[in-house]
């Protein structure tokens, strides 16, 4: 009782619950109390008999509330009969499975010839029997498991047994041990099968999906060597709101992919409005809908919006609920989610345990995709990297580039997100000439996988003019970094705070070039972005006071760089700490000034 599960709350007894006893009227449709008794129900348990598998209204029944609730809100429960009888050669009249459990329902509503493949407690004493069947019908209604279920009915069997029988307890233990051992095996070999089940169901499905969304193409107008990924997705992603809607777990598998597709394009705001359009049906789909709220949550971090991405990853670790055994690699994701959050709220060393924790989870991952173990190393080495740990921050992003170029080649945009990784790393490191190998390198593969306004891009152009202002190569740092804040505006088209980030530098250059006014007008919109983008006082607004000192100092001003660089360093101290490795960069900064 109490405990949270997929579908809510376990409650203490499973009230209310209405019973269909009377005769249906013959009116053509089902009944105002009934209809409504349907809209207003969690679940819909079937008595499957060969009676009820003739029964029109059964079966309208079915149609109606799965329409209402979708698929997986209806459970059987077999007490006659024989189910799929009616495809045997010959057969029929033992089904006890009605048209519309048998089959999904389509678009609009009616009945498909899609099987539906449903799972039923069967009270036959040659199948479940009663206890096990009733049990099943529990874990359906509650979202228990099954196995955690059969747990307390033994434990409660066993301390009523223990009562009775006193002096015999020892050996009814051994025998209730031996016992209940054997039906949890029992019990797990039949959840693996319907986990099998469930899996070829939405493999079939998606493969369906897959292959009817590039039949979207129309011939006559698509010339299918010109159709972009771009287009493909949007068409996938409208034809999942519309012909996937009924069947929520395997809506809720292809959103997530299509929403990763959209993230790592660098279309974050294509994600956010899928995942968010969707998010009733993800919901609906319990623990298989907890992929898509993490995709959801990425695409809220990659712009800028925090408290939203965690929030949907809190979502997204309630549903798994606390056993780290299960889902390692779905947990793994999201504390590497977490992790990313924590960085940008300013609280590191949060963000470095989250991500020790989630590398370690998808270690102890025999079957970890290569992709999401090296996507935790590389912001582990951002996360390093910014706590001027930056050997280990090296280390950290060769062994996710290895990962990238061992599973997916030289090419691919994550490798050339590595790329850009590592410069940032050397930058801050004052490795210049390395740092410029490497984005290089980023450039390289980003400029041809990425149009020429993804912000994806405009990450790996800033961090280049940062590079040449570093050299003091002013004119190309000046057109770099003008490049990416052009990039920025045109993706986000709102205040963000990378564009704040650029435009700091881009100040520090036109200080260089002589440009005292223009730079401090930069500074000024930079602050502007920052207040808009964090929200409150953040490590950005400090390293920007400081930099503004560093732009007044060059121009003689110097009572005023001294009080901007004494109330920079303050704003770092109380987001980072005095420790910090970049509050003592900026203290080193102020006193040279």
């Amino acid at each position: 009782m109490g405990q949270i599960t997929p579908i809510g709350p376990v409650p203490r007894r499973l009230t209310p619950i209405f019973r269909d006893r009377d005769e249906l009227p013959a009116s053509g449709d089902l009944g105002a109390e009934l209809m409504a008794a349907l809209q207003g129900a969690m679940f819909l348990v079937v008595i499957c008999s060969p009676a009820s598998a003739r029964s029109k209204w059964v079966g309208e029944e079915i149609r109606s509330f799965k329409h209402m609730h979708g698929e997986s809100r209806v459970l059987a429960l077999i007490v006659g009969g024989e189910p799929y009888d009616s495809e045997k050669p010959g057969g029929g009249d033992l089904e006890c499975f009605p048209l519309a459990l048998r089959y999904k329902l389509g678009p609009n509503g009616e009945i498909s010839d899609v099987p539906a493949e449903p799972i039923a407690a069967d009270l036959r004493p040659d199948k479940d029997g009663r206890r096990l069947a009733r049990l099943k019908l529990v874990a359906g209604l509650t979202g228990l498991r099954l196995d955690d279920i059969v747990q307390r009915e033994n434990q409660r069997r066993m301390r009523q047994l223990s009562l009775i029988a006193g002096g015999a307890v020892g050996g009814m233990v051994v025998t209730g041990g031996l016992a209940f051992y054997a039906n949890v095996q029992r019990i797990e070999a039949e959840r693996q099968r319907q986990i099998a089940v469930r899996e070829s169901v939405a493999s079939r499905a998606a493969s369906d999906f897959l292959v009817g969304t590039f039949q979207l193409a129309n011939p006559a107008t698509d010339n299918p060597r010109t159709i972009t990924a771009l287009t493909i997705l949007a068409r996938g992603s409208q034809r999942l709101r519309t012909e996937l809607a009924g069947q929520p777990d395997i809506e809720a598998r292809l959103l997530a992919t299509v929403g990763k597709a959209y993230n790592n394009l660098g279309l974050a705001g294509e994600a956010q409005k899928l995942l968010e359009t969707s998010l009733p049906d993800v919901r609906r789909a319990g623990v298989y809908g907890v992929p898509a709220l993490l995709t959801l949550a990425t695409a809220y971090s990659y712009q800028g919006q925090w408290d939203e991405a965690m929030a949907r990853v809190v979502e997204a670790e309630r549903l798994m609920g606390p056993h780290e055994t299960r889902d390692r690699e779905t947990r793994g994701v999201a504390e590497r989610e977490r992790a990313r959050i924590l960085f940008a709220k300013s609280d590191l060393k949060a963000g470095l345990q989250a991500l020790d924790h989630a590398v370690a989870l998808f270690r102890a991952e025999p079957s970890v995709s290569p992709r999401n173990l090296a996507s935790a190393l590389q912001t582990k080495g951002y996360l390093l990297s910014d706590d001027g740990q930056f050997a280990g921050a090296d280390a950290a992003l060769r062994e996710s580039l290895a990962v990238w170029r061992r599973a997916f080649g030289d090419q691919d945009l994550e490798v050339g997100k590595t790329w850009l990784g590592l410069a940032l790393n050397d930058l801050a490191a004052g490795h210049l000439s390395v740092a410029e190998t490497h984005i290089e390198n980023a450039l390289q593969i980003e400029r041809r996988v990425l149009d020429s306004d993804n912000p994806l891009l405009g990450d790996a152009i800033s961090t280049a003019g940062q590079i040449y202002q570093g050299q003091h190569r002013l004119e190309a740092a000046s057109k770099a970094l003008k490049e990416a804040i052009a990039i920025y505006r045109k993706a986000y088209q709102k205040p963000f705070y990378q564009t704040g980030i650029t435009l700091v530098y881009l100040a520090l250059v036109e200080s260089e070039q002589g440009h005292t006014s223009t730079a401090l007008a930069d500074l000024d919109e930079a602050k502007q972005i920052y207040d808009a983008s964090y929200g409150r006082l953040h490590p950005n607004h400090g390293d920007l006071l400081v930099n503004r000192a560093r732009v007044l100092a060059r121009a003689g001003r110097r009572p005023e760089a001294a009080s901007d660089c004494a109330a920079g360093v303050e704003i770092l101290q109380r987001t980072l700490g005095a420790t910090a490795a970049f509050t003592k960069a900026n203290v080193a900064i102020c006193a040279k000034l």
